[in-house]
């Protein structure tokens, strides 16, 4: 992991690396044959691990660096998930390559692709394997440079996706299926599980949970329900991982028990389990976060075949180290992270709080409850870090949470596998079904109930990479400190946290608050947030509150920046904030005018303006334009379509006037001054 970081970070070549793989390689023989000190031997392991860590990380790196070409070309397209039909439009992750690899020497030619295709006749019938063909120019995925938005570039480079490519209908070509791989098998099978789901004629939400829950497909599972359980802390539940095939795991054992000591039975036993623990993983799409549990339970297999106690630490160390040689860049997935943290947090705390707690003493009742609030709490501390950087929440109930969702899971597990296995037999599929349909109801309302209790959910101030670093350091060091019993490494460490907390309040404090408006770049239609030092905001745009798409844009920052909900304005505004009349906006000493018709050309007054927003439906020359409104600044809002803004800039081009095209630079910021303004984008701030 070390290594891997180190590799991301600081781009090492790897040739560099070769001298020092191999002297380590030979002190590792060197301590196979009891050549040298035993910690020179240790020494060596880990050194060498760390290697293999920055060059398996370079190597992928370099595979991912190459880009598509910028010019049109003929591409093949196999469809490798199964598509996802949102309103007019199709998108589905594609593995594309060149026909032509001539045409595209030096570039990539081949690598996974989003496309996103019109919805017709023909794009509702493609499924996961079907072949099209196409020609166009594949767009490298960009952030939209909006402040505190989702890094869309950073998760689809840890996920392999190099681009993305819009066909409209009649623009692509269908051509003969390929041959399936076992992943894309995989997938298949899971739609035929969602398929039966289908045909129970449950409720979207409880369809929903249901195929989140036992088959990991979130495809169409509802926002307002999903908000629920991260509040209410049971989001693990919804991420199917260790947790749901440890349980179908304990399913089998139950099913499958046998405490003899034959060594033939125990080995056809743990060889069943195994087998039918893949099956589910196979059903379940061999998602990354299922095949690296799958790999924990079978190396607790092997450890029963072989007679042999396993360490359960050296096993997920063993799966984390297969995964990450396969695919560094999943240490930087958040699926991978909370995972692993999860298991390892569990692994080290829980022995001491079970022997602590004495579960084992006062009854099964007692022991059970004891134990999930011990689990709870062991995940909920390793996770902690990671949940603070990745989503800023802390759910108060979870304790609560946990002792009712865990056991409901199992239940639900359960009666989805006795399903799949009795839905050939109409009469007890059908009872097995309707058990299903009532535990997956009551798992929603009790989950939606704690989530609406009073303070559910805390919301923790910002943290960046360095301070969930420092966090888990510190949780780390509590941790092994109070096992330990060394009080005063307890005492330390709170304090040091406590004084990281205070240097970082300071430094991280905006002592100079100001009015600023901020210009997003919002594709739907323009949307400008206007912001008082007071804290006081609205939201600025040309079309109404209820037609405009806004939300996904403007709500990461309102919430980064705890600011109050924002009153909209779309027509006419006038408070002590700002005023605003027939697209005039003033704020702070700075005027600015959204322009989205050809109106203004009726005017018979020439009004000087310090911005100029246009926006989409915007009509005239920009000559003409400068008559009625002369400014030095004029910004092209990200609504305008691709025709007008090229259009625009060519005017601009000629006539030596400068253009920010907020497609290109992303959102920026206007910041009033003593008789002037300053803008400049928000991109990477």
């Amino acid at each position: 992991m070390a290594g891997i970081a180190m590799g991301t970070y600081y781009h090492f070549e790897i040739v560099y690396m070769l001298p020092a793989a191999a002297v380590l390689l030979l002190v590792l023989l060197a301590g196979l044959f009891k050549i040298g000190p035993e910690w020179l031997f240790g020494f060596s392991v880990m050194a060498l691990m760390f290697v293999a860590g920055v060059f398996v990380e370079r190597m992928q790196s370099n595979e991912k660096a190459w880009v598509w070409s910028s010019a049109k070309l003929r591409y093949e397209a196999t469809l490798v998930e199964v598509p996802l039909f949102r309103g007019t439009d199709v998108k589905v992750l594609a593995d594309v390559s060149v026909v032509d690899t001539v045409m595209s020497q030096g570039m990539r030619d081949k690598g996974l692709v989003y496309l996103y295709l019109s919805r017709d006749v023909d794009s509702d019938t493609l499924g996961i394997g079907d072949v099209i063909s196409f020609e166009s120019k594949i767009e490298p995925v960009r952030n939209a440079g909006n402040p505190a938005e989702f890094d869309i570039e950073s998760y689809y480079y840890i996920k392999g996706i190099s681009g993305r490519v819009y066909l409209r209908s009649g623009s692509w070509n269908s051509m003969p299926p390929c041959e399936m791989s076992v992943a894309m098998e995989a997938l298949a099978m899971r739609e035929r599980v969602v398929g039966l789901y289908r045909s129970l004629g449950l409720h979207d939400n409880e369809e929903s949970l249901l195929s989140a829950l036992t088959i990991g497909e979130k495809r169409d599972f509802p926002k307002e329900l999903k908000e629920s359980y991260s509040i209410a802390g049971a989001s693990h539940v919804l991420a199917l991982s260790g947790l749901h095939l440890g349980i179908f795991y304990m399913l089998l054992l139950f099913i499958l028990p046998y405490r003899g000591d034959r060594r033939a039975i125990v080995v056809v036993r743990e060889c069943l389990v195994v087998l039918l623990l893949w099956t589910f993983a196979f059903v379940a799409g061999l998602s990354p976060s299922v095949v690296r549990a799958a790999i924990l339970f079978t190396l607790v297999s092997a450890g029963r075949c072989l007679q042999r106690e396993n360490s359960s630490m050296n096993s997920l160390a063993f799966a984390a180290i297969v995964m990450l040689l396969f695919d560094p860049h999943l240490l930087f997935d958040m699926s991978f992270q909370l995972s692993f943290a999860a298991v390892f947090s569990i692994l080290v705390l829980a022995p001491h709080l079970q022997r602590a707690m004495n579960v084992t003493g006062h009854g099964a009742t007692y022991g059970y409850i004891v134990n999930i609030l011990i689990l709870s709490f062991a995940a909920q501390v390793g996770t902690l870090p990671f949940v603070w950087y990745h989503f800023g929440v802390f759910p108060v109930y979870f304790f609560l949470t946990n002792i009712f969702v865990v056991p409901m899971a199992f239940a639900v597990m359960f009666l989805a596998v006795a399903m799949w296995v009795l839905s050939p037999l109409p009469l007890l599929g059908g009872v097995v079904a309707w058990g299903l349909g009532l535990a997956v109801k009551s798992m929603n309302a009790v989950v939606t109930f704690i989530s609406e209790l009073p303070f559910a959910s805390y919301e923790l101030p910002s943290v960046g990479a360095c301070g969930a670093f420092a966090v888990a350091v510190a949780l780390m060091l509590l941790v092994f400190a109070a096992i330990g019993r060394k009080w005063w490494l307890v005492i330390l460490t709170i304090f040091s946290m406590a004084v990281y907390a205070g240097v970082h309040r300071l430094l991280s404090e905006d002592n100079e608050c100001e009015d600023y408006m901020l210009v997003y770049n919002n594709r739907r239609n323009p949307l400008v947030h206007v912001v008082s030092a007071s804290g006081n905001n609205s939201l600025v745009s040309t079309v109404p509150k209820d037609d405009a798409e806004y939300e996904y844009v403007s709500s990461p920052y309102i919430k980064r920046e705890h600011l109050s909900a924002p009153l909209w304005a779309n027509v006419s505004c006038r408070d002590s904030l700002l005023q605003l009349h027939d697209g005039l906006l003033s704020f702070s000493g700075v005027t600015l005018r959204l322009l989205d018709n050809g109106n203004w050309g009726d005017s018979e007054f020439v009004e000087p303006v310090d911005v100029l927003l246009l926006c989409r439906g915007f009509l005239g020359s920009i000559s003409e334009l400068l008559e009625v409104y002369p400014t030095n600044c004029i910004v092209l809002d990200a609504s305008l379509y691709k025709n007008s803004r090229e259009r625009i800039l060519k005017e601009c081009g000629r006539l030596g006037v400068d253009a920010v095209d907020i497609s290109v630079v992303g959102a920026v910021k206007i910041v009033p001054a003593s008789e002037s303004f300053t803008l400049y984008p928000m991109r990477d701030k």
